[in-house]
């Protein structure tokens, strides 16, 4: 992870690092940007860049998470996710986004691109335990 980067989604820790959790084929995989013990490189990908991944065994047992990032840009409740050039995009479902600059995104949702230092901009990680999807 890049310190522009905010990881979002479906995670699991393993020996003690977090690590994105994916659905590959019949199975799940951890995966890494850089290199980890029992973790195997992929092919690089122009799109992903370089990844490592490691395939989780049926019966293991790890501590499975989603992390999001809500919080508020001008008083609007927004979830943030990554952009680039030291951006966030803030999504809102408030009508009232369309005043402080926000594009229409989705039926009744608005994007912006802001700046990650706005001062107007709070947010905060929430890491929402969830179980094993390969275990249920």
């Amino acid at each position: 992870m890049t310190a522009d980067r905010l990881e979002s989604g479906l995670h699991a820790r393993f020996d003690g690092v977090d690590y994105r959790l994916e659905s590959r084929g019949r199975g799940w995989v951890l995966v890494s940007e850089s290199p980890a013990p029992g973790f195997e490189k992929l092919p690089f990908d122009k799109n992903r860049g370089s990844l490592y991944v490691r395939r989780v065994q049926p019966d293991e047992r790890l501590e499975c998470f989603d992390i999001d990032h809500e919080g508020e840009y001008r008083g609007l409740p927004v979830s943030v996710s990554s952009s680039t050039q030291g951006r966030v995009m803030a999504v809102t479902r408030d009508p009232q986004a369309q005043q402080y600059g926000f594009d229409p995104f989705e039926r009744d949702s608005w994007v912006r691109l802001i700046p990650r230092d706005d001062r107007d901009l709070r947010f905060v990680e929430t890491r929402t335990p969830v179980p094993a999807p390969w275990l249920r």
